[in-house]
């Protein structure tokens, strides 16, 4: 889960980083403010400067434009929802990141005395320092120190404490990424951090006090995310516009349907992986995936697929049974794949209590019935 600028600076600041002072405005609310300021989409992604997400105003008529401007547009592929009005911060532009490498276990630090907008510029000049530190605080923080040594004398103090500092948030808060860009350091060696990422690992997040907190104030920010904390599952809406639901179970078998189904002219409406193994007995999982995909306005079919090792079939088609009987008012057609454990009584159940749902034991053969139930074809 990528955090939004707001609450990363409001985590960070915990860990003693210095930051603008700077509150989060809509267009129904946005508090009294000094000027000038500035006006920030908050979304998740880089590059909002550049793509005209940031804007600068000098009087209460200023700011009152640029909110209204930027909340509802749309910025980089994302829908503004909030921005953040933030004080300035000026001084020498410099770049400093933690960021966890799962294929060596190790933390990467990157430095750079350039940093701000142009920081990819500057990397690709050779400005961007780089070492590799085992995972352990003493570690990370040792080598954070050597590396912001060999960094121009004006950096090296202010590059070494943040990165300590993003040390600290990265091991207690389980993070992936910690990032400053741009830090400003001032002539007297202080420095602010003028943007900030967090990254955090989405399995930790539910043993994280902090970031527990921040999903229960501000779910609105990251309904995912929320979601999963909150009914123990994905659920991702992939194109509001999409024509196919999907109710299915693996994350990586869930993924590759997407792309199958995108590569065959569809819109897949969303991502879920359900995680039959922890139904108990209970189809509330089902009729909550049903209830959202039928608020999709476009979806013509939904595909369920269910590849059963330990999960018993039979008991599943009863569930999925119940669990239409509870959606009566959802009126899109059904493919259904099962291939496993208790396949043949399943299929028996499914077929003999509900003569219009279409179940295959086929994948491609259920995935032809999809495709032409999306495009409004004889299946």
């Amino acid at each position: 889960m990528m955090l939004l600028e707001h609450d990363a600076k409001v985590l960070l600041a915990q860990f003693g980083i210095s930051i603008p002072v700077g509150v989060l405005a809509n267009r129904s609310a946005h508090p009294a403010v000094s000027y000038p300021c500035f006006v920030k989409v908050q979304i998740p992604v880089g590059g909002r400067g550049k793509a005209g997400g940031i804007l600068k105003a000098n009087n209460a008529s200023e700011l009152e434009q640029a909110v209204h401007k930027l909340v509802g547009a749309t910025v980089r592929g994302h829908r503004v929802h909030e921005c953040r009005i933030e004080q300035p911060a000026s001084g020498q532009e410099c770049y400093v990141s933690l960021m966890l490498d799962p294929s060596s276990g190790k933390v990467i630090i990157l430095m750079s005395a350039e940093g701000g907008v142009e920081v990819e510029q500057h990397s690709a000049g050779g400005a961007m320092l780089q070492q590799q530190a085992n995972f352990e605080i003493s570690a990370v923080k040792l080598a954070a120190q050597q590396l912001a040594q060999q960094l121009p004398a004006f950096a090296q103090a202010a590059l070494t404490q943040a990165a300590h500092q993003l040390c600290d948030a990265l091991f207690k808060l389980e993070l992936t990424l910690t990032e400053i860009n741009p830090l400003f350091v001032q002539p007297d060696g202080s420095w602010i951090a003028g943007d900030a990422k967090l990254v955090a690992d989405d399995n930790a997040i539910e043993r994280q006090p902090l970031l527990l907190a921040l999903l229960k104030e501000r779910g609105h920010a990251y309904p995912e995310a929320s979601l999963k904390i909150d009914h123990g599952f994905d659920f991702v809406r992939l194109d509001e516009d999409g024509d196919v639901g999907m109710l299915t179970t693996g994350a990586g078998l869930s993924m590759q349907l997407v792309d199958e189904l995108t590569r065959r002219g569809c819109k897949p409406f969303n991502f879920v992986d359900i995680r039959t193994g922890q139904f108990r007995g209970e189809p509330t999982r089902l009729i909550q995936v049903l209830r959202w995909i039928g608020e999709g306005k476009n979806v013509k079919v939904i595909l369920m697929n269910f590849f059963a090792g330990v999960t018993d079939l039979a008991e599943l088609s009863r569930l999925i049974l119940i669990a239409l009987e509870q959606t009566q008012d959802i009126k899109i057609p059904i493919v259904i794949r099962l291939i496993g454990n208790g396949l043949e009584a399943a299929m028996q159940t499914l077929t003999n209590a509900n003569a219009s749902l279409v179940v295959e034991t086929d994948l491609e053969k259920a995935i032809d019935q999809v495709v032409a139930l999306a495009k409004g074809q004889a299946a």
